[in-house]
């Protein structure tokens, strides 16, 4: 939807693809406290209180829990520097979603759907 606005709503507006995602009528990037506010006060409105930084995480969560292992992708989105960053601080959570994800792969290739959840019982 982002690479649709970018390549056919905003040309019509601003009379050009713009180089930022971004940007005023005029064509000028918007400032970042604008974007920051035009975000939060979108989720405020839905009733999720959530900052720029958390909406940051969330993204890359959305990206990792979609495609594990993706910290290459995760890190060209936030703009990080360095993929060291990137996997420093989200591959703490990435076994588990690893693990989730080779089990879907799992059920996928056996064709079954997963077996309900059934606590342990003590042996007798």
């Amino acid at each position: 939807m982002l690479i649709e606005y970018r390549n056919r709503i905003a040309p019509k507006i601003i009379g050009h693809r713009p180089d930022r995602l971004f940007v005023n009528a005029d064509g000028t990037p918007k400032k970042q406290a604008t974007v920051a506010s035009i975000i939060t006060n979108f989720l405020s409105k839905r009733g999720i209180a959530c900052t720029c930084h958390q909406f940051r995480h969330l993204s890359a969560k959305v990206m990792l829990d979609a495609e594990p292992g993706s910290f290459e992708i995760v890190r060209q989105l936030l703009g990080h520097r360095s993929l060291t960053t990137t996997i420093g601080a989200y591959a703490g959570i990435d076994s588990r979603r690893a693990a989730r994800h080779h089990q879907r792969l799992v059920e996928k290739a056996l064709g079954a759907k997963a077996p309900a959840h059934r606590p342990n019982k003590p042996v007798s």
